[in-house]
C-alpha cells in the first residue's frame, strides 16, 4: 500500500495555488522582533470569499512574462507603466498601474498602432513591433525625461506628466541606439517630432526647441 500523504501546512495559514497546486502562506510571515518580512505572502489581494487570488503571485508572474513576450500591447503596458512608476516614485497614486491609461490619457492600444506605424515607415512595412520588442528594442522618449518638470515642490505636474509621455513622443528604437544617446536629444529626432507636432517651430528666449504637444486625455480611442 501507498504511504500516507502527510501534509504539513495549515490551512488557516497557508492555500493552494488553483495553477501549480503548491500551498503558499496566506499572510506575509514576519520575524517577532524586528517585523521585517521573512516570507512573502504567497497571493494576491482579491474580493473573493477568503479576499486572496486563487493564482499565487509565482504563477501570475510567469503567466505575465510568457503574456509580454507573446503580447506587444502587454509589453508595452508593462514598460511604460514600470517607468512612469519609478519617475513618480512615492508620489505615485494608489491602483496607479490600473489605472495607467486614465493618467496617460490614451489607451496604450492607440500607444501600440502609432508605435508599430513609426517602426514601420523608418525600418520597412514587414518590420514587426512584436519582434522588435522581442529583440530587445526601447520605447525611447524623442525629447528625455530631464526636459520635462513633472515633479515640482513634491507635486505631481500631471499635464506636464501627459507631456512627457504623449504618443508623439514615444518611439520604439534599438537598445544600443538608446543607451549610446543617452538624456540627448538627437537631431533626427527633433525632425521626426517636428514632422508630427512642429515641434521646431517652438522655441524658447533661449532658442531651444520644446515639445508642445496636446494632451490627449480628451480623445476617444480608436
Amino acid at each position: 500500500m501507498p504511504e500516507p500523504i502527510i501534509r504539513d501546512y495549515d490551512k488557516k495559514t497557508h492555500k493552494k495555488c488553483i495553477q501549480c497546486r503548491a500551498w503558499r502562506l496566506r499572510v506575509a510571515l514576519l520575524d517577532p522582533e524586528t517585523g521585517t518580512i521573512i516570507e512573502r505572502a504567497g497571493f494576491g489581494k482579491h474580493d473573493s470569499s477568503d479576499g486572496l487570488q486563487s493564482i499565487c503571485h509565482v504563477c501570475k508572474n510567469e503567466n505575465n512574462n510568457k503574456s509580454r513576450q507573446k503580447n506587444a500591447t502587454a509589453r508595452i503596458r508593462h514598460h511604460i507603466g514600470t517607468r512612469c512608476r519609478t519617475q513618480l516614485g512615492d508620489l505615485a497614486p494608489p491602483n496607479f498601474l490600473t489605472d495607467l491609461e486614465d493618467h496617460l490619457g490614451y489607451r496604450i492600444r492607440k500607444l501600440e498602432k502609432a508605435l508599430r506605424k513609426d517602426l514601420k515607415s523608418r525600418e520597412g512595412g514587414k518590420r514587426s513591433l512584436r519582434e522588435a520588442l522581442q529583440e530587445g528594442y526601447h520605447i525611447d522618449h524623442l525629447y528625455p525625461l530631464s526636459r520635462f518638470a513633472v515633479v515640482v515642490n513634491g507635486q505631481v505636474d500631471w499635464d506636464m506628466f501627459r507631456k512627457c509621455w504623449a504618443i508623439e513622443n514615444l518611439s520604439a528604437i534599438p537598445a544600443a541606439e538608446n543607451l549610446a544617446k543617452g538624456a540627448k536629444v538627437l537631431e533626427e529626432n527633433l525632425e521626426h517630432a517636428s514632422d508630427a507636432n512642429d515641434a521646431n517651430d517652438a522655441l524658447d528666449a533661449n532658442d531651444e526647441p520644446i515639445l508642445d504637444v496636446p494632451v490627449q486625455g480628451s480623445e476617444e480611442p480608436q
